[in-house]
């Protein structure tokens, strides 16, 4: 029988979190012509796939609770940006502005992080904490910069729905660097 592949799976996770994630924040009009729905699929098919070889294999190469808890946290910053990209209430030019563009810097770095899982030895291969702490604070700088324009009168209302979306999704990618971190250090 053939080893299940965790990393490879929890790459492609990412992956489909980088893409949606691209796809809600600053996807242009034909990009955003792609089904989102197949991407939400294809993770949820991915988690479902990672959590029957957790029950079913002996000795996993990482702890059974970090790569599940990682794998649905990757799953939910999908939910977050599928639910930014399809909510009725949000304008297409409210997704397009500098705390979008930091989620899309925040989940390129997730993405690349979760490809160093596979061959993390020491404490001194582990990603970058300092620099996506940075982009997470520069992301809460650009929310409350947009809350403060809002309040202004210089955003419609409608803007509203948008900016507490922007916040969950890059909650929702802190929370997934978080699971991650934690597995490179219960790891190494």
């Amino acid at each position: 029988m053939v080893k299940y592949n965790y990393f490879e799976k929890l790459e492609k996770l990412s992956e489909l979190a980088r893409a949606a994630v691209n796809l809600a924040c600053g996807g242009s009009a034909m990009e955003r012509g792609q089904d989102l729905s197949s991407l939400r699929r294809a993770c949820d098919r991915s988690v479902c796939e990672l959590e029957d070889a957790l029950f079913s294999d002996f000795l996993p190469p990482l702890e059974r609770d970090n790569l599940a808890a990682c794998a649905h946290a990757l799953s939910r910053v999908v939910d977050s940006a599928s639910e930014l990209l399809n909510h009725p209430a949000v304008p297409p030019s409210a997704r397009h502005n500098e705390e979008g563009r930091l989620c899309i810097r925040l989940a390129d770095s997730l993405a690349s992080s979760v490809s160093m899982l596979k061959r993390i030895r020491k404490p001194d291969e582990i990603p970058d904490v300092q620099g996506f702490r940075q982009l997470l604070s520069e992301g809460r700088c650009a929310h409350t910069a947009i809350l403060a324009k809002l309040h202004a009168g210089s955003l419609p209302r409608s803007y509203a729905q948008s900016i507490i979306l922007m916040g969950r999704l890059r909650g929702e990618l802190s929370h997934a660097f978080d699971e991650l971190v934690e597995i490179m250090l219960n790891n190494i």
